[in-house]
């Protein structure tokens, strides 16, 4: 069975959240698998009471290859910035997960003139699985947007042309999909599917929807997940097979979601971040109203929580056992573990 080889893990989806974030007292924008957010801390104080900031075009970085939605939704945000004065270069700093462009962005000076755009949770698992040299607290979230959940495509040609094809060719012989990162969403999606479809299949990961979707193009790979959004701009070349979303997507109506082909997938929700309209609302309903229509919210989300299950993990050797069979694909996608160092 062709296979691709797996290139550096990455924590991401195609977008489960994205923002953008920059180093504290830097604008800067990050964005996590599925939403985009960007963040900023208090912006370099004297050049802005000089008005001076920028002085020079803003550096963005990028840390997934070209052609992936985390790229293409930096470059759609890249005229609505510089229309208001903010004119930016992109730099690519792919590698490990996007461990290699957080560094970077923690090193800059924190002048306000390098941001990032980021996939959420990945600051946080970086800080809790790895030893690097920040924090969450290194960067802020100046700005957000939602992405969607998730599709399965395959090979425009392929035979497999519905889920039940799919399930039917991974129980005849060794079927891989790639990820667009480990540890992402998206790889807790096909950790899900892989659980609930009750069959067997290998995972491969790549950093980006757009490495992910050349493996499948180039059938060195059977299948590959990814955004709709990414996989809306692929369809001259990759056929989508189920999309896991409650409704069908915006980007993809004409594609039906796994629940309309009769298959009960449980479906990893893609979180987000937007701070700008968290404000917008407090404005508009008051603290008091905020802060209960949030109350109200977050019960009701509680209240779809049965499914989940708890664990605690303490110390390096359970920490790192935890991690290692997250991204073996051996934990169950119901169970939320919460680790401490």
């Amino acid at each position: 069975m062709p296979h691709g080889p797996e290139a550096s893990p990455t924590v991401e989806d195609d977008m489960p959240m994205t923002h953008a974030i920059t180093r504290r007292g830097v604008a800067a924008l990050v964005t996590r698998g599925g939403l985009a957010a960007l963040a900023t801390g208090a912006l370099a104080a004297p050049a802005l009471a000089q008005g001076r900031f920028p002085s020079r075009d803003l550096t963005w970085l990028v840390y997934q290859s070209p052609g992936g939605s985390i790229d293409v939704t930096t470059r759609t945000i890249q005229p609505f910035l510089e229309a208001r004065g903010f004119k930016s270069q992109l730099e690519y700093a792919t590698g490990a997960g996007g461990r290699v462009a957080r560094s970077k962005l923690a090193s800059n000076r924190a002048d306000g003139h390098t941001i990032m755009t980021e996939v959420a949770p990945g600051v946080s698992v970086d800080t809790a699985m790895f030893e690097v040299p920040y924090t969450a607290t290194s960067f802020a979230p100046i700005y957000g947007w939602q992405s969607s959940g998730g599709q399965l495509n395959v090979k425009k040609d392929s035979p497999i042309r519905s889920m039940a094809d799919f399930a039917a060719e991974c129980r005849k012989r060794r079927v891989v999909v790639a990820s667009i990162g480990r540890g992402g969403a998206h790889h807790l999606q096909l950790l899900a599917l892989r659980r609930d479809l009750g069959v067997p299949f290998d995972i491969a990961h790549f950093s980006g929807s757009s490495a992910a979707y050349a493996q499948v193009i180039g059938g060195h790979v059977d299948a590959s997940i990814g955004g709709p959004a990414s996989g809306s701009r692929a369809l001259d070349n990759l056929h989508i097979i189920g999309v896991f979303e409650p409704t069908r997507a915006k980007a993809l109506p004409d594609h039906p979601t796994v629940t309309e082909q009769g298959l009960t997938i449980q479906l990893v929700p893609q979180l987000f971040f937007a701070p700008t309209v968290a404000q917008d609302r407090v404005a508009e309903w008051g603290p008091a109203g905020f802060e209960q229509r949030l109350g109200e919210a977050w019960g009701r989300f509680a209240a779809t929580l049965s499914w989940l299950r708890v664990e605690r993990v303490t110390g390096d050797a359970a920490v790192a056992k935890a991690w290692a069979e997250l991204v073996d694909g051996r934990i169950d996608p119901a169970v939320g573990v919460i680790a401490a160092l």
